[in-house]
């Protein structure tokens, strides 16, 4: 422990030095002056002299030029790694930065697509996870170094450190990972947990031309996993480690936890049963989404999103809100995102940390230290539960310290490396620090922001334009400047601003300007882009006068129609018989949540021409299009999206209100200008949201071990309309191999022939070019054999009807059992929702234990109707209550309700309550107990603990199946606990584990299943050790107390060898 210290000492006593007050720790008051030039920021500093932060910021952490008295020009000198020590045994973890080291925030390059990524961090983590999941979507290869290390030298890091000494093992290391840089500088995702000091110089060199990313987790979780008990030196090993890794990094990336969010992951119907990875998919996306931010566009395919507004920036569209969520809330998990964010456009995480610590006198370097990793989390929290983009704000308090100041900068700084959407950046800095916060941006926008608090100028202050004009001259994506109002008509001078920038001439960034306080609510209201809102319920978070937001997105939205800003729309659902359809209960639903006042009706017809006068009315505000008219309505309409063209179908109709000069139809935001607004309609718009439904649906369900490759292959049942939204929603996601499977062989041909012309066309833009290499087979009958040379089907739509058809009965559909031999199952979906216990549902339910997701159409409707909505309203879709609608408004095929038969749906989608909480400590007390058996067993020789935590009549099963094949026991085979503790009595007579290493821990309390992944090291008596790498699933009791089910996928290679060894008579000549 005292090493641990001395380094910790080590580490942050230049980080003290960078703390320090400047002379004697003045304060500066650094609020706006009101003739304030860019020149002139410090009312205390005389007008001849420039405000200057650079005398307080020289020791910024992207500064080298800061010494230390007792720093040597070697960077090895001062690092422990020069020989063995007493913290030898925490595997380095206590080794410093070099001084000439420190932290790394330089300019971010702009990577090149193919640019290898290294994935860094403390063991426990999940970088292999992680890595594992981001070369399935890249399809790069995953390159660990310390299996690396071990294939070099025939030894693992530790035994090679135990024969050699520290000082040989750490040389090694790094000539092992420069051998690694070198050889794989593109298409790969390297791992490492290494932090020696030329390791670190290593990683600083690639860091200059590849994105290296610190993966970093919650202590407690971490903990767990290196299974410390002492807190405070776990505590100190975080920070030292979080520093090293800073320092030789330029991202950062918080892994989420189960237990940091209350969603739930996975979905229950009926005997729905996950797939042993599908909890971990919140986790793939996670990551996908942050890698997709720090990569250039277009760097990992298909997963960018269909839906309308993600396409469409919300600094570009009118009227657009930020719910201002404070930090400590979002970390007290007092605010659940997902409701809170209702009819908002972006999500503003609010730290006012900093100033509370300038108030009471608190900054310390802990304080500070905290507050960059309190930072991490919460946006790794918050982007793990919402879709929506993501403000970061720090509050820079009226008057600072030069260590507030310091500390500001060095926050800042680190944001940038969390690669949130956007941040803001207080105008009252110097142009020399805004324009290095632009300059190592990457793709983060950035916010000019200035919030006068005290005295504030009016509006027509000419302040106001040189605030504006600076963020503009510095390059700021965006100025925002609010003042408090102090009488309503500081609402109408606000327009003396407005009015002046729109008479500027060239180029011109958004501006957000607006009153804040009660008095200011006009204002706010009237406010055209991100005006910071607060949650519908504010008593779940922490005011902070005077930055508390007044109005809530929702009020907001009412006040734009109270005020005839908007006007009220009417909304349909076209279709011969509509009366079941589910529809107008969900949209009507989300249609209150968000405070607007539209209708939306169902209405049934035999014709087109029933419809005419309500598309002709001029407060038609669009139309959701069902069956038989989904062809037909194209001839109503002027114009159709590329994806309605390639697919051949219209499911969304909207009017246009305004055309282009050329008559043509507005696109991005500009098509939006027409939405919630009365008026005579020029154009009808035909859009096909049926796809984008289908496509989310199979990445709902699409479990990360069956993340789409090359290889991937999709079975659709079916060749009507809703067939070719499957196909083209299977081309979208990078799907390359379809099968059709269709009873009349012509129509499946017909539609292939209209795919394989679509593929061929330049003129859409709706494929990647890497589709064009897709290929189509058609199955005419369930008895013909499945294609040789396509692999088996991971995704399976079913698009025929499961309803009878006049007097033609419910078809009985059900696939031969040799298509589902998926060795890591699939995603089966079936689009109908009029019966949900069919045959083809039922076949797969009993297929879940094999990785098989069922899905139905109650899954993909809300899908379809969100995008559906944000075309018809021009406001992000209310998701949750929509999903929840849906299941309490559907109704059996007799009409009556299923509200029981769906409750373990609707309890998924529903808040989790707190009381669960008991419940969900209980799971993971009995998960990790149950994983620590396997080491314990080995230390205390005694098969027996093996069951400790199990279940009298548990059964376990083993996965993949090729592992079952392996064995000469067929897929449905399991061990009893008997049979198990057999097993470990053998396997205990020639090794044991050594270490569990369990990461990924998820659990979902409704359903009483947890998922993990372990990594342990299996030593044999002969001195030969396996890693062997597996995930799980593991079913519990009411109680949480006992293992009732476990299906344990093996690290496949491992097992093999591990068996071979243990039964060299049976499976010697088998390997």
């Amino acid at each position: 422990m005292a090493g641990v210290k001395r380094s910790l000492g080590s580490m942050l006593g230049h980080e003290d030095t960078l703390l320090r007050p400047n002379g004697n720790g003045r304060t500066r008051n650094i609020h706006y002056d009101h003739g304030m030039t860019p020149d002139a920021l410090d009312p205390m500093t005389p007008r001849s002299q420039s405000f200057k932060l650079s005398d307080t910021l020289q020791s910024q952490p992207h500064s080298q030029t800061h010494s230390q008295p007792n720093s040597r020009p070697d960077s090895r000198a001062n690092s422990q790694s020069a020989g063995p020590s007493n913290t030898d045994q925490n595997d380095g973890l206590t080794r410093t930065p070099s001084p000439t080291f420190p932290s790394l925030t330089g300019q971010v390059p702009d990577f090149n697509q193919d640019a290898s990524m290294m994935l860094v961090g403390m063991r426990g983590a999940g970088k292999s996870t992680l890595a594992v999941m981001a070369s399935s979507a890249m399809e790069r290869k995953v390159i660990d170094l310390e299996p690396t290390f071990q294939r070099a030298m025939g030894l693992s890091s530790a035994q090679y450190k135990a024969e050699h000494g520290s000082a040989e093992c750490y040389k090694q290391q790094a000539k092992v990972l420069q051998g690694a840089l070198q050889r794989h500088s593109t298409g790969c995702i390297l791992v490492c947990s290494w932090m020696e000091s030329r390791v670190q110089s290593l990683l600083r060199e690639f860091a200059s031309t590849h994105p290296v990313v610190h993966i970093v987790r919650d202590a407690e979780a971490i903990q767990n996993h290196l299974k410390f008990r002492d807190n405070a030196k776990m505590r100190n090993l975080l920070d030292v480690s979080n520093a090293i890794f800073r320092s030789c990094t330029n991202f950062e990336f918080f892994n989420v936890s189960e237990k940091a969010t209350k969603s739930s992951l996975a979905r229950a119907s009926m005997e729905r049963s996950p797939a042993p990875y599908l909890t971990l998919k919140h986790v793939e996306r996670h990551f996908l989404k942050f890698l997709s931010i720090i990569y250039p566009a277009g760097t990992i395919p298909f997963t960018d999103s269909a839906f309308p507004l993600s396409r469409i920036p919300a600094e570009e569209r009118n009227f657009t809100y930020a719910t201002s969520i404070p930090l400590t809330d979002v970390l007290k998990d007092s605010v659940e995102v997902e409701e809170h964010v209702r009819g908002a456009d972006v999500v503003q995480i609010v730290v006012h940390d900093l100033a509370d610590h300038a108030e009471q006198g608190t900054l310390t370097s802990e304080a500070s230290a905290k507050l960059l990793a309190d930072i991490t989390k919460g946006i790794g929290v918050v982007r793990r539960s919402t879709i929506l983009p993501i403000i970061l704000h720090l509050f820079l308090p009226h008057t600072a310290t030069d260590e507030v100041l310091r500390v500001y900068l060095e926050l800042v700084h680190h944001t940038v490396r969390l690669a949130p959407e956007m941040m803001t950046v207080d105008l009252r800095l110097e142009d020399v620090h805004i324009s290095r916060i632009l300059s190592i941006r990457k793709r983060t926008k950035i916010i000019g922001n200035c919030f006068i608090i005290s005295d504030p100028p009016a509006w027509d202050s000419p302040m106001w334009m040189s605030w504006y004009k600076k963020a503009s001259n510095l390059g700021c994506h965006i100025a925002r400047l609010i003042r408090p109002a102090t009488s309503i008509e500081d609402n109408f001078s606000i327009n003396h601003l407005k009015t002046s920038v729109a008479a500027l001439q060239g180029p011109k960034i958004p501006l957000i300007a607006y009153n804040s306080g009660y008095l200011g609510r006009h204002s706010q209201t009237l406010n055209r882009i991100l005006t910071v809102v607060r949650p519908d319920s504010l008593e779940r978070v922490n005011p902070k006068p005077p930055i508390t937001p007044t109005i809530t997105a929702v009020g907001a939205t009412k006040a734009l129609f109270s005020s005839f800003v908007y006007d009220q729309m009417k909304l349909y659902v076209f279709g011969a018989n509509v009366s079941y359809s589910l529809s107008p209960a969900m949209h009507k639903s989300a249609l209150k949540a968000c405070g607007l006042p539209h209708t939306y009706e169902p209405v049934s017809c035999s014709s087109l021409r029933g419809i005419k006068h309500l598309i002709e009315d001029p407060e038609f505000g669009g139309g959701s299009v069902g069956l038989p008219f989904k062809v037909e309505i194209i001839t109503l309409t002027h114009s159709l999206s590329n994806h309605a063209r390639a697919i051949g179908a219209v499911n969304t109709l909207i009017p246009i209100r305004f055309l282009n000069e050329d008559g043509t139809i507005p696109t991005g935001a500009a098509f939006f200008e027409s939405v919630n607004r009365a008026g005579p309609i020029k154009a009808l718009y035909g859009e096909n949201t049926d796809w984008i439904g289908i496509r989310a649906t199979i990445r709902r369900g699409l479990s990360p071990a069956n993340a789409v490759v090359s290889s991937t292959c999709g079975l659709v049942v079916g060749a009507g309309g809703m067939a070719r939204a499957t196909v083209y929603a299977m081309l979208q996601l990078g799907i390359k191999n379809i099968v059709i499977c269709n009873r009349t062989r012509k129509n499946a041909e017909k539609m292939v022939l209209h795919f394989t012309q679509l593929l061929q066309r330049k003129d859409l833009g709706v494929l990647s070019a890497e589709s064009e290499h897709s290929r189509f087979h058609v199955i005419e009958s369930m008895e013909d054999p499945w294609p040789t040379d396509y692999r088996l089907p991971t995704v399976i739509v079913s698009c025929i009807p499961t309803h009878r058809i006049g007097n033609v009965p419910a078809p009985e559909l059900a696939l031969p059992n040799e298509w589902l031999g998926s060795r890591t199952g699939g995603v089966a979906i079936e689009l109908g929702y009029k019966t949900l216990d069919t045959p083809f549902l039922t076949q797969f339910r009993k297929e879940a234990h094999r990785g098989w997701v069922s899905m139905d159409g109650l899954d993909m409707l809300p899908e379809q109707g969100f995008a559906q909505f944000e075309l018809f309203t021009g406001r992000r879709a209310p998701r949750r209550i929509m999903r929840r609608t849906v299941f309490e408004a559907y109704p059996d095929e007799e009409g009556k309700s299923n509200f029981e038969e769906l409750q373990p749906r609707l309890r998924n989608i529903s808040i989790i309550n707190m009381t669960c909480t008991n419940l969900r400590q209980s799971i993971e007390r009995t998960a990790r107990q149950f994983f620590a058996a396997y080491v314990e067993s080995g230390e205390k020789n005694d098969p027996s603990i093996i069951n400790r935590d199990v279940d009298e009549n548990c059964k376990r099963y083993y996965r993949p199946l090729s592992l079952c094949d392996f064995f000469g026991v067929p897929g449905d085979w399991s061990h009893d606990n008997k049979a198990y503790e057999g097993g470990i009595t053998n396997n205990l007579s020639r090794g044991s584990l050594k270490t569990c290493e369990v990461s990924n821990l998820t659990i979902d309390v409704d359903i009483r299943r947890a998922a993990a992944t372990t990594k342990s090291d299996m030593v044999f008596k002969d001195g030969e050790t396996l890693v062997m790498e597996h995930a799980w699933t593991l079913d519990f009791n009411e109680d949480g107390t006992k293992i009732v089910r476990v299906v344990e996928f093996c690290d496949q290679l491992a097992t093999r060898k591990m068996v071979t060894k243990v039964y060299p008579d049976k499976f010697g000549k088998a390997e």
